[in-house]
């Protein structure tokens, strides 16, 4: 964690168990979990080899603990007697520490070589950090951030629409630009105050209370000087708001500490800060950030916006006021304000497509009142300025009108709000249901598959040929559909919806099948990947000690045989699960699972127990045959009564992204193509230099809106062909290693697709001419010879 308040709200939350992220673990884990903080750790509290071998160890740290540089790092690299067990347990270290004992807590970590998860991760960049996370020897480093670096490798995204899809952010930002800091105030005060009528009424109606918050962020000419805020404090009260509903959270004064924002018995209403306000500061009441700034200033909104963005409750409100955040600001320059905004959105992980300008007031220098014209050269203590500083006496955020404020304020026993307020308000609105309409709308258009909004223009895209734009684009390739009694979804007026292979499983059963596994070469083969100095930092393969294979197998054989058996079912149902057979009922799974460990001999019970992985992949290998052969009857049955046929619903994308684009081989529909192994791409240089084939595509398995045969499995064919004649060939290359159940199964599913999808439409798998090809399949002789014909 990069701050101690992030670091305290993810230990409570892990250590709670009516928690969710706890609930979760505890399903999991089987409630075998402990969660540690650093000083539990440090003192072995319940943190031993055998807790360690038998839970999930979960260590909530922050980086300064382990960053050598820091004092409170240091202690993790000190000799420590309560950790002596695992020095024991764990042997000499591979891979060691400078400067760390044996003893050491980063030491023992180390060699439990762990998962480390780095929060906020953009943080996490230094040379300093990144020797903290070397030192860690982690087995994988899983960032989570919401401004991944350039050089990250991004395996999972959340974009902006999803967010606002789930009700999890109040989007779009509205940013006002006002004449004065009197007008942000009163319009700060008053827009609050329309918000909390609109939860008063929601409320009213059945939904969660709500109380919206006003950030008024003060930014004093020189550090957070305490004096300047309760000045503005004492200003505020004299306008007529409680004091009771103003609060200060600075570097040097916390005044939200222990208070429950949420609680409908907080009367706070008015925050007042800097940019104290940033990681692990989260109230979701929090809704107009009111800035300030010096008009002459820089408005630095960046730091704080994101503390205006999570929405209440994660659920929408019926009041779209209620789905929005709000900007006020004063600024001679607003575009270097929308600057800002911008990069305060992208640093919490959004784009400049998710505010709105509301107005651009021009700026009236004759509204800003007149600074007063100080006597004597003031102190430190009087102004919050160095004494002798030249300037004005006071910042301009103490310079509001006190009585205009307090004439608005006053208007709010009768609940009037004026005219201007009201303007602004409806502009909010507009803004707000045109961002909703405009997500809407592109997540019913985005397909399932499709690369993240926010990331399009961080990854290189290539466009169709122009000489095949037209007729490619126009093409749709047939796709499996079933008649459905969904009158949601439809198909030219007909009740049909695109076949999954989830959709075949109903009635599948593990009872009576096959039992009988042979674990006898299932073995694994362990061998770690690493960059050692004297390599030329190229990563190389070295053979895995195997300490945590005999610390497995030493933990068996100190148990009895039924024990043995018992954690051993257990361990491969926990694997089989994680595989979310969503078809099968976890009880029929579990069932199957003992009755395949019930026929293991001495020899395979030992395979089990070193090599339990390797185990579970060859059973979810004999349970997805099974799953295949009882789709593919299903899916059979399907085309035979007409419940399932084809839909010429495909378009092939305008532009792709690839990771590893190919140009080198010509007639491709794309300005380039994904990568090919050799035997693929010397089959499609000669299926390129046929007279009658027209272009060729590379399909890239599971890339966003790649085209597959969706049936009893989802079958990614390895290219398309379209010859000159408009005859679409699907074509799939093989070796010899690849003459398994999976390739007949692909087969049958190709050659089902075909005969569906029509006379212009063929499928051939493809074998070297040195192998003997599966029936149905070709030699590449016989299949370029026929393709030629076509």
């Amino acid at each position: 964690m990069p701050s101690d308040a992030i670091l305290t709200q993810t230990l409570a939350a892990l250590k709670d168990p009516s928690h969710l992220y706890r609930h979760q673990l505890n399903l999991d884990f089987g409630s075998r979990v402990e969660v540690y903080s650093k000083k539990e750790l440090l003192a072995g509290q319940n943190f031993n080899p055998a807790t360690v071998a038998e839970q999930l160890t979960v260590m909530v740290l922050s980086y300064d603990s382990f960053r050598s540089a820091s004092k409170e790092g240091r202690k993790a690299f000190q000799a420590n007697g309560a950790l002596e067990p695992f020095r024991t347990a764990l042997g000499p270290a591979q891979v060691t520490i400078d400067d760390a004992d044996e003893t050491a807590l980063f030491q023992v970590i180390n060699q439990l070589e762990p998962l480390v998860i780095v929060d906020e991760s953009h943080h996490a960049r230094s040379d300093l950090s990144k020797e903290m996370l070397r030192n860690f020897n982690p087995s994988f480093v899983l960032d989570l951030t919401a401004t991944p670096k350039t050089e990250s490798n991004i395996i999972a995204y959340v974009d902006a629409l999803a967010l606002k899809a789930e009700h999890m952010v109040k989007l779009p930002v509205v940013v006002y630009n006002k004449a004065s800091q009197t007008e942000v105030i009163t319009d700060a005060i008053d827009i609050r105050r329309v918000l909390e009528q609109a939860a008063a009424a929601e409320l009213e109606a059945g939904g969660e209370y709500i109380r919206p918050i006003v950030l008024f962020q003060a930014q004093p000419r020189t550090s957070e000087d305490a004096t300047s805020f309760e000045k503005l404090r004492a200003k505020l009260i004299d306008a007529g708001v409680p004091h009771d509903q103003i609060a200060i959270k600075t570097a040097s004064i916390d005044e939200l500490k222990s208070v429950d924002l949420l609680s409908d018995l907080c009367p706070i209403r008015f925050i007042i800060t800097v940019n104290a306000l940033k990681e692990g500061w989260d109230c979701p009441f929090a809704y107009v950030l009111a800035s300030l700034a010096n008009k002459t200033s820089q408005v630095d909104v960046e730091q704080i916006l994101g503390r205006v963005l999570r929405q209440p409750h994660t659920k929408h409100h019926a009041n779209g006021l209620l789905n929005t955040s709000y900007v006020l600001t004063s600024s001679n320059d607003f575009r270097s304000t929308i600057d800002n905004v911008v990069a305060g959105l992208n640093a919490a992980g959004f784009t400049a497509r998710d505010y709105r300008v509301a107005d651009q007031l021009p700026v009236d220098e004759a509204a800003q009142p007149t600074p007063p014209t100080p006597t004597a050269s003031p102190t430190s203590d009087e102004v919050g300025v160095p004494s002798g500083e030249p300037g004005t006496a006071e910042e301009e955020f103490l310079e509001f009108d006190v009585e205009a404020v307090s004439e608005r304020i006053g208007t709010d026993e009768a609940d009037v709000v004026p005219t201007s307020v009201e303007d602004m308000v409806r502009v909010a609105e507009k803004a707000g249901d045109d961002y909703e309409r405009k997500a809407e709308d592109a997540l019913a258009t985005a397909s399932e598959n499709s690369l993240p909004t926010d990331l399009e223009d961080k990854v290189p895209h290539y466009a169709i040929s122009p000489a095949h734009s037209d007729q490619a684009l126009a093409l749709r390739l047939p796709r499996f559909y079933v008649e459905t009694d969904d009158l949601f979804v439809s198909f030219e007026g007909e009740s049909a919806v695109p076949l999954s292979p989830a959709g075949l499983t109903e009635g599948f059963s593990l009872n009576g099948r096959d039992s009988n596994v042979d674990l006898a070469h299932a073995a694994e083969q362990i061998v770690t990947v690493d960059v050692r100095t004297g390599d030329g930092d190229r990563p190389k393969a070295f053979i895995m000690n195997a300490r945590q294979q005999q610390e497995l197998r030493k933990h068996f054989d100190s148990l009895p045989m039924e024990s043995r058996v018992r954690e051993c079912r257990d361990m491969i149902f926990s694997f089989l699960d994680k595989k979310n057979y969503n078809a099968i009922l976890s009880e029929d799974l579990r069932r199957y699972v003992h009755r395949v460990v019930e026929n293991l001999d001495g020899a395979q019970l030992k395979v089990l127990e070193t090599s339990p992985h390797a185990a579970a992949a060859r059973i979810r290998a004999k349970i997805d045959g099974f799953l295949v052969e009882h789709r593919m009857a299903v899916f059979e049955a399907g085309l035979d009564d007409e419940s399932i046929g084809v839909r010429s619903t495909y378009q092939l994308p305008e532009r792709i992204s690839l990771t590893e684009p190919n140009t080198s081989v010509g007639g491709s529909l794309y300005e380039a193509e994904a990568s090919m192994n050799g035997e693929e791409r010397d089959l499609i240089m000669k299926v390129a230099a046929l007279d009658n084939v027209a272009w060729w595509h590379r399909v890239v398995e599971r890339a966003p809106n790649a085209f597959c045969i969706n049936g009893p499995m989802n079958h990614y064919p390895d290219f398309i062909v379209c010859t000159k004649g408009g005859k679409i060939v699907l074509v799939e290359s093989k070796g010899e290693m690849l003459k398994n159940d999976d390739s007949r199964a692909k087969i049958r599913l190709g050659e089902k697709w075909a005969n569906a999808a029509g006379g212009m439409y063929r499928y051939y798998m493809v074998f070297q001419d040195d192998v003997q090809p599966l029936e149905g399949a070709f030699t590449s002789s016989d299949f370029l010879s026929r393709l030629g014909r076509l």
